[in-house]
């Protein structure tokens, strides 16, 4: 029997064992890579999938996913060897892991651009692994001493709202700061929609159910500024992006004659809530048009296409909590500049290393992932591997997410991980600027790039 703590710290196991239950919505299963045992496999992931929420359609589909790859293992990776299952509930989405030794395992059917060669063996691999990547919403690759780390995530499906923008509500005469309901975030969410019309809105927002089981596993905090009758008159939202680093929504005003102040008292609510955490900044990608004065500063602008068709720049503001301690950053030789001139202009205190080619053997291939709001017609490109062909795969991506009428189009490159800024090269060529820097954003800083069109 072997607990989900202890397998954190441990070798794969080297036999089969059994499920183990704890006391977090999650279940692990250890197996060895033989196809006899893939039945077993796909049982336990839509078994748990169906007990953590997900409709049938999409347990089956993780499932499906979860028998390509685990398929591929058997078929490629070393005989008899160990695998790490772990279905893991998050409230509003379910994630499968997989923990192995690698041995043969191409990431590249990840890719957009890829299309396999089914009539040769290896295509038939690589069009497994194509199959497992489109039937998720996210995967992600990882790799420590333990082995490779393959998680797909597939997140419930919500009910398109019909009535988004018929909350309404009028002037509060007294209103306090507190925490909602869960029908009061619900209300909160439609009222946004009713107010901030034309504004660019977290992608979230679009399905208040999601919110409000968001917030019950507190991806999600808010707060609310309301009467004794329960009426709404603002909120906020704010959720973690990192353990050091929260991401900040609104402050939303509906209507109030006295909005200055509920918006200054929403955002003391939210500074004070996060002060109290290990978190060092706040980042506001969404500011409304009530943001009080002094409490943020501009890190730079983002171009999003609205509701009506049109494209408008987006400020994005920052709040420091903690004193600066400094840190370590790696940056191509194309990059330095930009960071420098932004560093020095933010006051962040930043030991940036330049990365160097020195004739070492580099991966021939590229992976890069893909993060979808196809409400709102934008995507986040992030990498997973880099490799020789980086600017090739870029492009492919940019070509296949233009010609499906996606233009809104960001990469997020992480400064605390050396390899990412080899990406720097192909970002350029490929027509992709530096926007700004998230401080704390990843293992390190992250840099957004966007990608130039002819409205942005």
């Amino acid at each position: 029997m072997l607990g989900i703590c202890s397998l954190m710290r441990t070798t794969i196991p080297s036999q089969e064992q059994l499920v183990v239950i704890t006391a977090n919505p999650e279940i692990t299963l250890s197996l060895i890579a033989r196809t006899t045992l893939l039945p077993v496999a796909t049982a336990f992931v839509e078994k748990s999938a169906l007990a953590f929420g997900l409709e049938e359609a999409d347990a089956l589909m993780l499932t499906l996913a979860t028998e390509e790859i685990f398929a591929y293992l058997c078929r490629t990776g070393a005989p008899e060897s160990p695998v790490v299952m772990r279905c893991k509930s998050g409230g509003y989405f379910v994630e499968m892991e997989f923990l192995f030794q690698p041995h043969e395992f191409d990431m590249r059917a990840f890719n957009l651009t890829v299309t396999p060669v089914v009539d040769t063996g290896r295509g038939i691999d690589e069009t497994g692994l194509l199959i497992a990547s489109r039937m998720v919403d996210r995967f992600r690759f990882a790799s420590d001493e333990h082995g490779l780390r393959v998680s797909l995530t597939k997140e419930r499906a919500y009910p398109e709202p019909s009535d988004l923008t018929t909350a309404v509500t009028g002037p509060l005469e007294r209103f306090s700061i507190r925490v909602p309901e869960p029908e009061e975030l619900k209300e909160l969410v439609r009222l946004v929609h009713s107010y901030c019309k034309g504004h660019v809105l977290p992608g979230n927002f679009n399905y208040p159910g999601k919110v409000a089981d968001m917030a019950a596993v507190q991806a999600y905090r808010a707060s609310i500024a309301s009467d004794d009758a329960g009426h709404i008159g603002g909120g906020i939202a704010w959720r973690f992006r990192t353990p050091k680093t929260v991401a900040c929504y609104g402050p939303y005003i509906f209507g109030q004659p006295q909005a200055s102040v509920m918006a200054q008292e929403l955002v003391e609510y939210c500074i004070n809530a996060v002060a109290k955490t290990q978190a060092v900044g706040i980042i506001n990608g969404y500011p409304a048009d009530h943001l009080p004065v002094g409490y943020f500063e501009q890190l730079g602008t983002l171009t999003f296409r609205t509701e009506a068709g049109q494209y408008t720049e987006i400020p994005v503001f920052y709040r420091h909590l903690r004193e600066d301690s400094g840190a370590t950053v790696w940056a191509h030789p194309s990059l330095t500049g930009v960071l420098e001139r932004e560093y020095d202009r933010l006051v962040f205190l930043r030991d940036i290393k330049v990365i160097k080619d020195e004739g070492e053997i580099g991966s021939p291939y590229s992976v890069i992932s893909a993060e979808f709001d196809k409400l709102q017609a934008r995507v986040t490109l992030r990498p997973v591997w880099w490799g020789q062909d980086a600017e090739e795969t870029l492009a492919g991506d940019v070509e296949i997410l233009e010609n499906e009428g996606i233009h809104t189009i960001f990469f997020e490159l992480d400064l605390g991980r050396p390899w990412h800024s080899r990406f720097s090269p192909a970002l350029e060529k490929n027509g992709f600027e530096p926007r700004l820097i998230l401080p704390n954003c990843g293992k390190g800083d992250i840099v957004v790039f966007q990608h130039r069109t002819e409205s942005n």
